[in-house]
């Protein structure tokens, strides 16, 4: 392979871009169906290159299948390695603000790193993306994953959220945040959240670099992750540290080795509950943990099942299949939405009668069941896409 700073691997779906200084600009270029596919990668990289305030540089790809942003966020990596000094001219991205309660029932995890299963993450129909950059990435390509996380947000429209896991701030985080908001993602998932200041810390720090690109003041929403004893016992703080806090989420594995407890129904009930209980306080969402047996559709549906019965109003997802299981739980049933709506006309009847006390086939409804059936079906109307009154 040519001398020079090299980035990427022969993957498939990914790319090896070396960079060196040079007298002049040349790009050479090794590809399947060369005569088709080489002509389409030397325009794209000429017009990248006129991006960077660099000076000329030689461009060796060896192409196995990468798609633009792939090369793109390698020749960055590359450029970067070799003139540590370089700028890139940042392109604006057309995204539009999440909203805070909009349904999240998944949250699908896809590393960071690894441009083969990032490929086509956006069409599987999870309510909520996550592009991780901490447990699935090695150290040692850390770097190099936070700008190809950067090009995938710029370049692919997401029909739903997408979101970005960060490392924790004092371990690559704070980097992290200020590479991948220039792709303007809907949120940051802040890992082991502890305490209240990490959400403030990370909110201040979000808050300073959207005055700086453009964003508008409010646009990055937060998502702290509880994945230790500490964040466990502090949950209610971290719900209501700032409001860009929309949702929650829990992290068992991590939760269980940091008590020393083994993975049980029985174990992280109290954890379970915590998160729920604060969650709700703070008028935000809860999301439940991943459930990691990928062959195991129906303990995953056991799982949900007990967290929707918990509290929880979504779950994590690491493989699109475990995406109908989730959503099927995490969904009101058409009874459900039928007696939510025999529950808000009993009400009705009631006031327009002058009834103080309102009965439905037979028993009471007082005031707790009545504003449950009015969420269920604002819920069940954003499912649907529809509007908000109940």
């Amino acid at each position: 392979m040519a001398a020079g700073a090299v980035t990427g691997s022969d993957a498939k779906g990914d790319c090896f871009v070396i960079v060196a200084s040079s007298d002049a600009i040349t790009i050479d270029i090794t590809t399947k169906a060369a005569s088709l596919v080489a002509p389409g990668i030397r325009k794209l990289i000429e017009s990248e290159l006129e991006l960077y305030d660099s000076p000329p540089v030689s461009v060796r790809i060896e192409d196995y299948g990468a798609l633009d942003y792939v090369l793109k966020a390698r020749l960055e990596t590359s450029l970067r390695t070799a003139l540590p000094r370089v700028k890139r001219t940042s392109r604006s991205v057309d995204r539009k603000e999440t909203r805070c309660d909009r349904p999240r029932r998944s949250r699908l995890y896809a590393p960071g790193s690894n441009p083969r299963l990032l490929v086509g993450i956006e069409v599987h129909g999870a309510d909520c993306v996550l592009l991780d950059l901490e447990d699935s990435v090695p150290v040692s390509e850390k770097a190099s994953a936070r700008i190809l996380v950067k090009h995938l947000l710029s370049d692919i429209a997401f029909p739903e959220e997408v979101w970005v896991r960060i490392n924790p701030l004092d371990s690559g985080g704070e980097e992290d945040v200020r590479e991948v908001l220039r792709g303007w993602p809907h949120g940051l998932c802040l890992p082991k959240t502890e305490t209240a200041d990490d959400v403030v810390r990370l909110a201040d720090l979000i808050s300073t670099i959207e005055a700086d690109s453009g964003l508008p003041e409010g646009f990055v929403k937060i998502m702290p992750i509880i994945e230790t004893a500490k964040g466990v016992l502090h949950c209610a703080e971290i719900a209501s540290a700032d409001s860009r806090v929309v949702m929650t989420a829990f992290g068992a594995e991590d939760y269980t080795r940091d008590v020393g407890a083994q993975r049980s129904r029985r174990s992280l009930l109290f954890a379970r509950s915590m998160l729920v209980a604060a969650c709700a306080a703070a008028g935000i969402q809860a999301s439940d943990t991943v459930y990691a047996d990928l062959g195991d559709m129906e303990g995953l549906g056991k799982e949900c099942a007990l967290a929707r019965e918990l509290g929880f109003d979504g779950k994590g997802a690491i493989n699109p299949r475990q995406l109908a299981v989730i959503h099927s739980a995490f969904s009101p049933s058409e009874e459900e939405m039928a007696y939510a709506l025999r529950v808000v006309e009993a009400a009705e009847d009631a006031e327009k009668s002058g009834v103080g006390a309102v009965a439905l086939e037979g028993k009471m409804i007082d005031r707790p069941v009545l504003e449950r059936a009015q969420r269920l079906i604002r819920y069940g109307k954003r499912l649907a896409g529809g509007g908000d009154d109940a």
